[in-house]
């Protein structure tokens, strides 16, 4: 097996999404880099790639909620049926020692399929969402979008929302 290297055409345009999406392939390079090593250690590895899957899943699910995304469900229930279907090839990989290329293969057919299509999709609508200005969704899709850098900026920004709004 070979490791993948990051290819523009993986890039969906959200900032947010796209360094993610590089942590969970660096997450799959460092699988297959490990598939000579002991079977605890691809294991581990394993359970990183899950776990920064299912934290990545959570994140896409928040943008998604904070701009009113209207495929959140179906896109939701898409991220459900993937860790499922990661967790029963996880046990694959603790009883068969051949495991470890049907799991990577599944894990970079998954991968290219859902960042060039529904990733992608998602993608355009949050890149023609309008939040009011100064809103706290606002500022999140700011942040998201690599707008806003600086934490100082974001607790400035909704200051003035809540001033604004709250008072």
């Amino acid at each position: 097996m070979h490791t993948y290297k990051w290819q523009s055409k993986y890039d969906v345009g959200i900032d947010a999404i796209d360094i993610e999406h590089r942590n969970l392939l660096t997450c799959i390079n460092k699988l297959i880099a490990a598939q000579s090593l002991d079977k605890s250690i691809i294991l581990k590895l394993a359970d990183e790639v899950s776990l920064y899957a299912e934290f990545h899943f959570a994140s896409e699910e928040n943008l998604m909620y904070l701009t009113h995304y209207p495929k959140l469900t179906a896109h939701s229930e898409y991220h459900r049926i993937l860790l499922k279907q990661l967790a029963a090839k996880r046990r694959d990989l603790e009883h068969s020692t051949g495991a470890l290329q049907d799991y990577v293969n599944f894990l970079v057919k998954w991968f290219i399929e859902h960042t060039q299509t529904i990733d992608r999709e998602l993608a355009q609508y949050l890149a023609t969402y309008e939040p009011k200005p100064n809103s706290p969704e606002h500022i999140i899709q700011l942040l998201s979008m690599g707008e806003t850098t600086s934490y100082v900026s974001f607790q400035n920004e909704l200051r003035h929302y809540n001033s604004c709004h709250l008072s």
